[in-house]
């Protein structure tokens, strides 16, 4: 089984003003971990949405966090940032702590998808350095197929 620590953070939706919550967040977390037999090793949150990721008080016990650990978490990206230049910040700690980054739902924002290509292990052979070839030469890059897609449920304000 694998082991993964969650984080929450209220996430406001830009021009509606709407706020996905930390409790609907973790519902969709346990739930996505029960579908995928991760056992979740502790929790983290920040109440109040800061850009600057690094130093909200969640994030600094998530990475400060010793125990065994498979993963990260989160609900949707979104409840660390959707600025990519950001999320590099963030993503080079979980690279020296050897943890990935893991979605409970399938988002297909830009942000959402690099983050998955980022973290995908399925895709060692695209981030290697490569020297350039010809067409003929070109093979193929196969993307695994999820086995199961989980997608966010959008709140009504009616």
């Amino acid at each position: 089984m694998k082991k993964a620590i969650a984080y929450t953070s209220d996430i406001i939706l830009g021009r509606t003003g709407e706020v996905i919550s930390t409790s609907s967040q973790k519902q969709e977390i346990e739930a996505y971990a029960k579908a995928n037999d991760i056992e979740i090793v502790g929790w983290f949150e920040d109440k109040m949405y800061n850009e600057d990721v690094m130093t909200r008080t969640g994030i600094q016990d998530l990475l400060a966090y010793e125990g065994p650990c498979d993963m990260v978490l989160v609900e949707r990206v979104w409840s660390l940032s959707r600025r990519w230049p950001t999320l590099e910040q963030f993503y080079a700690v979980l690279d020296r702590k050897s943890l990935k980054l893991q979605s409970a739902t399938c988002m297909w924002d830009c942000i959402s998808q690099m983050s998955r290509r980022r973290f995908d292990a399925g895709l060692d052979a695209v981030r290697q350095p490569r020297e350039l070839v010809t067409a003929d030469e070109a093979a193929p890059v196969r993307m695994k197929k999820p086995a199961r897609l989980h997608f966010a449920k959008i709140a009504s304000k009616h």
